[in-house]
């Protein structure tokens, strides 16, 4: 699986486990760390798998996620060539 997605899934999965909906995502970033998005922006960021590494552990902050286990088996990375 591409970095990318994997990195989308694995938010998602984490919300999945915490039962938070995307609607209480979005008020927890703006509560925590005053990051207003609506659900639909959130569901494109998402979805898209376009997002920063500082927004997916901003998310992980705000879902309380104190560990965070990679199965780096399972990640497509691609190398940059000289």
């Amino acid at each position: 699986m591409k970095m990318e997605k994997y990195a989308s899934s694995k938010l998602r999965g984490e919300m999945k486990e915490k039962k938070v909906t995307t609607k209480e995502m979005c008020e927890l970033l703006k509560e925590k760390l005053d990051i207003s998005l609506n659900i639909q922006s959130f569901n494109n960021k998402i979805g898209r798998a376009n997002f920063s590494a500082t927004f997916f552990f901003q998310c992980m902050y705000v879902l309380n996620v104190r560990l965070i286990n990679f199965d780096i088996d399972n990640i497509e990375i691609k190398s940059k060539k000289a």
